[in-house]
């Protein structure tokens, strides 16, 4: 079956599903609203009135993602207004505020409603200024083009014709050779070629190793990283993060996948080709120089806050996350 076939599939498949369906129950392949808390705790610091930055990520916008409210909530330590600034390399779109340290925690409380749709992919030329293909064809310091990895990728590849089914390939390897373990060290930080030799982690190294993969055969792919949405759950805290993928085909535009959604449920075709909307999407790429720029070293991954206090990364920061699911627009 093509992937438009399959996409096509699943949109008519939840169609005929949700038109018998309790209007009030949640499915992921449909819209959805939320309201989600984003809520630091900068800590104290050992002296007072010294300059605080503080870096935190904004919602990303786009076709299938929109801020419908926005609400902060700061002390009086920062200065006000704050910033939203865009870094120029992929877009991304952040808070940025300065005031100064205090012996005693300091709270900042960012509320958003977002609409949330889900995603297919994008074919024609309307995919945005920082979506060009060429951002995202080289390397990154942990996605390097690894001899092993080309191998491994070749090899996968090499009974595909299209673009898109070099892609498939790649997400069936992944899928099928990598577990999702979070045990002992060396996981969670996107490193391919860890992840090609250990064969296991979380969603950055699922998806790092794709990406890996499709670059060492030409193809444009990027990381993207934001908070799942528990399907099963009305209100309620997030733990975490999670990440996804994308890889463009010449045949076929920008084609998401989920790797490792994919390898809990045992749905691969699910998540090749669409995304649901039980997700908030919050930055693009790896290695990211803020903006203003920050003193420190280029993030490996952008969604939870970064603080420098006169100019030294400081990292004594708690986070939390929460959401509660709205009527969808």
């Amino acid at each position: 079956m093509s992937l438009y076939a399959r996409i096509l599939f699943t949109v008519l498949s939840f169609l005929g599903a949700h038109s018998f369906s309790s209007a009030c129950e949640y499915h992921a392949h449909a819209p959805q609203n939320y309201l989600f808390t984003y809520s630091v705790e900068i800590q104290p610091a050992s002296e007072e009135g010294k300059r605080l930055s503080v870096w935190l990520p904004y919602p990303i916008e786009s076709k299938y993602q929109k801020v419908l409210k926005f609400t902060p909530a700061l002390p009086s330590n920062f200065k006000q207004p704050f910033k939203i600034t865009q870094e120029r390399k992929y877009g991304n779109r952040m808070i940025y505020l300065e005031g100064k340290t205090s012996k005693t925690p300091l709270h900042l409380s960012f509320e958003y409603e977002v609409a949330r749709y889900p995603y297919f992919g994008c074919k024609d030329k309307n995919c945005g200024a920082y979506s060009k293909p060429s951002l995202y064809g080289g390397t990154d310091k942990l996605v390097p083009l690894f001899p092993q990895i080309r191998t491994i990728a070749a090899q996968e590849a090499k009974s595909a014709k299209k673009p898109s089914e070099k892609i498939r390939a790649f997400y069936d390897y992944v899928v099928r050779e990598m577990k999702y373990d979070k045990t002992g060290e060396g996981w969670g930080r996107g490193d391919a070629v860890w992840a090609c030799a250990n064969k296991r982690g979380n969603c950055t190294d699922f998806h790092s190793l794709f990406i890996a993969m499709s670059r060492s055969e030409k193809i444009p792919a990027r990381f993207e990283i934001g908070v799942p949405i528990p399907q099963d759950q009305e209100s309620g805290e997030i733990s975490g993060y999670h990440c996804w993928a994308e890889a463009y085909a010449k045949d076929a535009g920008w084609i998401p996948i989920d790797a490792t959604e994919a390898k809990k449920t045992g749905k691969l075709d699910e998540y090749f080709g669409m995304l649901p909307a039980n997700r908030i999407e919050f930055s693009r790429g790896r290695d990211l120089v803020l903006a203003p720029p920050q003193k420190g070293e280029p993030l490996n991954y952008f969604i939870y806050p970064y603080a420098e206090v006169e100019g030294a990364p400081y990292p004594n920061l708690d986070k939390k996350f929460s959401f509660q699911k709205l009527k969808a627009s």
